[in-house]
């Protein structure tokens, strides 16, 4: 991804944490191009609406190896993934009846994933950029060699 990617995600939604923004810069560049498509043919478009479910997929899984790697709980945080995945999902498979409403789901995942950033990512970027910070430390001193005593 480039970095014009990044221009998607607005500031109030960068959480510090690179691999992190990346994504969900991807993710907001993705529902603009989903917006549009939808708007271009009048209809929903299915194959850019599952490359947005793929993205939120590979980020829930990016989020979870990011705190397994940093020793965090992630059991709440994962919780809140796997019903936010569920719920699109059924939206998603919804879109199949003439009477779905494409426009209200392209809301429903805006606003998920903005509240979603704003109230658990925030705080999961400042729990991993702590646990990288707290293992620099250790690296650091541990990278001394043990001192003899000559007593």
């Amino acid at each position: 991804m480039g970095n014009s990617s990044l221009s998607y995600l607005p500031n109030a939604l960068v959480i510090e944490v690179p691999e992190i923004d990346h994504q969900h810069a991807r993710l907001f560049e993705q529902l603009e191009v989903f917006k549009a498509s939808c708007i271009e043919h009048n209809a929903f478009v299915s194959e850019e609406a599952e490359a947005i479910f793929q993205i939120l997929v590979d980020h829930c899984a990016t989020e979870e190896r990011l705190a397994a790697q940093a020793g965090l709980d992630f059991g709440r945080h994962g919780d809140k993934h796997r019903l936010m995945l569920s719920g699109i999902r059924k939206r998603l498979d919804a879109m199949a009846h003439p009477e779905a409403d494409v426009y209200g789901l392209i809301r429903y995942v805006e606003y998920w994933f903005e509240r979603h950033i704003t109230e658990e990512d925030k705080g999961l970027g400042q729990q991993l950029r702590q646990s990288a910070r707290l293992s620099e430390g250790k690296q650091f001193v541990d990278s001394f060699p043990a001192q003899q005593s000559s007593y």
